[in-house]
């Protein structure tokens, strides 16, 4: 089954980014004469596909409103595909046949039917429907006051936009400096925040929440809510205020040195929740210290959370290893969370995650240096290694955020996180099961023998 539902995820992202290349290389998208390059429209396409954000052409300036439009329905069939088909994959790895799959969603959603693909595709387009409604209200009223035409189309246009890209994690803004204009603005904050968090959090868990919140139970039943749903909060809430700590610690001389106290209250905790792969910015990443960007890197690799619209290993991918690494420590064999044991080939899979992404980086660091420095002494090379890093990290966990490297990189370096965003979009593991014929079992298993290990 799962084979089929990658291959199948694989090849309607790749027809998406194709058709988004062929529309945005028209002349009718761009803003003045000409159109953008091929490699121009496919970067722009698989970034908004993607949901990641990166960008070699400014958005607001480049792109003209049709443009703009088709970045915007690119964004949303993106989102709205991955968190369909990342639910449908989650829930056939967990429940492993379709029967035990739809009763999961049963359980999860608080209905008293089983779920087919339909219905939960109806399910998901609502929930998303919903944030992004209420988030462009809101954003609409907020941008009415700064918009020299006021509550018209202009105001209602940037709301949308930016409502759609907050919850999908994709980072697209209308403004060439993304949101810093609005580094201390409790209510852009706030909305494109909350938006973030829950776009990130995934369908499964927004709507045991919604149906936990609706059932009226109080903080007393919270062992209630399933293992999966504990781990994400609590690793997501863990993430978000360690984040914001450190920044502000780090960047107390720097890019905190001279702000306002709304500004050292919000853009710690903006950059903490944006660089769990949304990409939008307050304070230009370019100008953060060298141990904030090193965080980031921590931050933008584990990412959001399975069946959401943000990338990374997934939030309880780094729970399980945390938490078995501890269980070893402890003399236990399996990991253990809220009176619950996490099985083994859970763990397995953690490890193949995190694995396939750290051989992900390791891969692409070595092809970026090449395509862009070559082979000359590191000596004599400008050294951009930790920009590399970072611009690697940010396409692979479909993040967003960039020093200011990406327009500037080669065609082969554009390629190289082209090719980045989309694996990192479905997962190495899904792409990697794509490439796979249908799996069998193993006819015999060998005599098992011990080896050292560390």
């Amino acid at each position: 089954m799962i084979p089929r539902i990658s291959k199948a995820t694989v090849a309607s992202f790749l027809t998406l980014i194709l058709i988004g290349t062929i529309v945005l290389s028209l002349p009718a998208c761009t803003s003045g004469e000409g159109r953008l390059s091929l490699t121009e429209a496919l970067f722009t396409a698989t970034s908004a596909v993607c949901v990641t954000g990166l960008v070699v052409v400014d958005t607001p300036t480049a792109l003209s409103g049709f443009g703009q439009a088709v970045v915007l329905l690119l964004i949303q069939l993106g989102g709205l595909g991955i968190l369909t088909l990342g639910t449908l994959v989650m829930l056939s790895v967990r429940g492993g046949a379709d029967l035990e799959a739809r009763l999961f969603v049963r359980e999860t959603h608080g209905s008293s039917r089983l779920l087919g693909p339909l219905s939960l595709l109806r399910r998901v387009v609502g929930l998303t429907v919903a944030f992004e409604v209420v988030g462009a209200m809101l954003l609409f009223l907020r941008f009415g006051f700064s918009d020299p035409q006021g509550w018209g189309l202009s105001a209602a246009w940037d709301a949308v936009f930016h409502s759609v890209s907050a919850f999908c994690n994709a980072g697209f803004a209308l403004r060439t400096n993304s949101l810093e204009a609005y580094r201390g603005d409790p209510i852009v904050n706030a909305v494109v925040m909350v938006l973030i968090v829950a776009g990130g959090l995934g369908f499964l868990v927004l709507s045991e929440m919604i149906h936990f919140a609706a059932a009226g139970r109080g903080r007393r039943q919270w062992w209630r809510l399933s293992l999966h749903t504990r781990l994400v909060l609590v690793t997501t809430v863990l993430l978000i205020v360690c984040g914001a700590t450190f920044f502000a610690f780090f960047e107390a001389g720097n890019a905190l040195a001279h702000a306002s106290p709304a500004e050292k209250l919000f853009a710690p905790l903006f950059f903490s929740v944006t660089c769990r792969t949304a990409g939008f910015d307050t304070v230009s990443t370019g100008s953060l210290t060298a141990a904030t960007l090193v965080m980031a890197l921590l931050l933008m690799t584990i990412g959001a959370s399975p069946g959401s619209t943000g990338g990374g290993i997934k939030t309880t991918t780094a729970a399980t290893l945390a938490l078995y690494a501890w269980s070893r420590m402890r003399g236990r064999r399996s990991p253990e969370a809220f009176g619950r044991r996490i099985p083994g080939d859970q763990v397995a899979k953690a490890l193949a995650t995190f694995s396939a992404f750290a051989a992900l980086v390791f891969v692409a660091g070595l092809g970026l240096q090449i395509a862009e420095v070559g082979l000359v002494a590191h000596r004599a090379a400008t050294d951009h290694y930790l920009d590399h890093l970072f611009e690697i990290v940010s396409a692979l966990g479909t993040v967003g955020l960039s020093t200011g490297l990406t327009a500037t990189l080669s065609t082969a370096g554009k390629l190289v996180l082209i090719v980045l965003m989309f694996v990192g979009r479905l997962g190495p593991l899904v792409v990697g099961a794509s490439l796979i014929g249908q799996r069998h079992p193993a006819p015999r298993e060998y005599p098992a023998e011990r080896i050292l290990i560390g």
